[in-house]
């Protein structure tokens, strides 16, 4: 259970640039996290686009920008990373 006050972990993945491996593709996508709930989040990547493009066909020919929701429970890995200034600050209050 989480803090008042204090950020969980799904709640500080919004907005960061990540690397997700999700059990639907062999291979992983760069993206960015603009959404997140209890049981997922919502990843912005053209690079997983354009795979799901090739997946659906012409399904998704008439969205011009899609974010895809992706459930935790589908997801293998994510590999994320603080940008170089908090991880600077953070590495000098040690």
């Amino acid at each position: 259970m989480s803090q008042p006050g204090i950020p969980s972990f799904k709640e500080n993945l919004l907005n960061r640039t990540v690397i997700v491996k999700v059990s639907l593709f062999t291979r992983a996508f760069p993206g960015t996290i603009t959404g997140v709930d209890d049981t997922g989040f919502c990843l912005v990547s053209n690079e997983m686009n354009a795979a799901l493009r090739e997946v659906t066909g012409g399904a998704m020919a008439e969205m011009d920008s899609p974010s895809v929701y992706l459930p935790f429970s589908k997801l293998e890995w994510m590999i994320t990373s603080q940008p170089k200034a908090a991880a600077a600050s953070a590495g000098a209050s040690r």
